[in-house]
């Protein structure tokens, strides 16, 4: 009804035309607005390209990393597998080493090796306090079938003061009032610890660590073994 209004009103020449105008106008509308959608969906896609390939680029590079990881990896594995194994055969060595030395001291030198009993070591580093110092003395049992040994030890500082010979009872220097006396009860071995403190001048130069060693209440044997004096940096 309204189109054939305009129709009459305007005439049919003039109504066509305008007819005519209006569909054109909304053709290259939609024509321009497709193009330009077309366009940004273009632009849209080539940036998800970009990104796509971005990101298979870096999925490239962390894979490769990975591989080199896990190559390392693999090296530190065997290389830590390694160095266990080299370990355990120190470890061994050190044993056999042991028993080939409590061997040939008892062979060439038994008097290092009372029926087993054995002064394995003194060390010895520094203290806080000026010209005092922490010992350690490690005691063995080597016998095969291991009874409880007990006994008394007497350590003493070989050294000069003064330009003259001097040696001087450990005891006399323990720092700890309540421990007199060195004493010593195991059955397979014992470190005996302690701190002393040297007299000023007094140079030592040897430790020598006397034993009396007692079995089921019967002295079974005594033992000396003389140390150099040599100080552990901390």
């Amino acid at each position: 009804m309204i189109i054939s209004e305009l129709k009459n009103k305007t005439g049919p020449f003039q109504f066509y035309l305008t007819l005519i105008v209006v569909i054109a106008a909304t053709l290259y509308a939609g024509f321009f607005w497709g193009n330009a959608y077309y366009s940004q969906q273009q632009m849209t896609i080539s940036t998800h390209e970009k990104s796509i390939q971005n990101l298979k680029l870096e999925n490239e590079q962390l894979t490769k990393k990975l591989n080199v990881l896990g190559v390392e990896l693999e090296v530190a594995r065997l290389t830590q597998q390694q160095h266990f194994i080299e370990i355990g055969k120190s470890i061994d060595t050190e044993k056999e080493l042991r028993t080939q030395l409590a061997f040939y001291q008892q062979v060439m030198a038994p008097e290092l090796n009372e029926q087993g009993f054995l002064i394995d070591g003194f060390n010895l580093e520094p203290a806080l306090s000026d010209n005092s110092y922490r010992f350690e003395l490690v005691l063995m049992q080597q016998n095969k079938t291991k009874n409880t040994l007990k006994g008394n030890l007497k350590v003493t500082l070989i050294g000069s003061e003064n330009g003259k010979a001097k040696q001087y009872p450990i005891d006399s220097m323990l720092s700890d009032q309540e421990q007199k006396s060195l004493t010593f009860s195991f059955k397979y071995f014992q470190v005996i610890a302690g701190e002393i403190r040297l007299p000023e001048g007094f140079q030592p130069e040897q430790v020598s660590v006397h034993a009396d060693i007692f079995q089921f209440k019967r002295k079974k044997g005594e033992l000396t073994t003389v140390f150099n004096w040599d100080i552990n940096p901390n």
